[in-house]
């Protein structure tokens, strides 16, 4: 169960009376920009660790063997 919420909606949500509308908009565009490199970011890690994960066991699988 997910209890993130993005922050363009967390940006909607909060006062913004002091900003113009094109001010607002860029705000919240930098905001999904940046969600999104994190979101990128994260995947590639994850699937750097997984490739390892399996690389690992293949090599400790193998030399076991030899023994």
């Amino acid at each position: 169960m997910k209890k993130t919420q993005p922050v363009s909606t967390l940006l909607n949500n909060i006062n913004t009376t002091y900003l113009t509308e094109n001010e607002k908009y860029e705000a919240i565009a930098r905001a999904e920009r940046a969600e999104y490199l994190v979101e990128c970011l994260s995947d590639a890690v994850k699937s750097v660790k997984k490739t390892v994960s399996k690389c690992k066991a293949l090599f400790t699988s193998s030399s076991a063997q030899h023994v």
